[in-house]
């Protein structure tokens, strides 16, 4: 029989921790943007997949259907990684 799961305890993160998560995500990001840019560059099938990976996994990927000028027009952060880094 195993034993009952301690309760988790909440993540308590410092404006430090909070900026280093957000330069990583950035970071992830902005690599993810470059190896798209190149994979077009050089012609392949499919070069946003990068980018599109990124976003799935932040949970950021838009709508079907959206319209690119609505979504630069409103660049909200919504992805719930975001919020518990407490970034707005």
């Amino acid at each position: 029989m195993t034993p009952p799961m301690a309760a988790v305890a909440p993540v308590v993160r410092t404006e430090r921790d909070q900026a280093a998560l957000l330069a990583s995500e950035y970071a992830e990001l902005l690599a993810a943007a470059r190896a798209s840019v190149a994979a077009a560059a050089l012609g392949e099938g499919d070069p946003l997949i990068h980018v599109r990976h990124v976003l799935a996994r932040h949970g950021q990927l838009p709508p079907a259907g959206a319209r690119p000028v609505v979504l630069l027009a409103h660049p909200a952060i919504t992805s719930t990684r975001a919020n518990r880094a407490g970034v707005a």
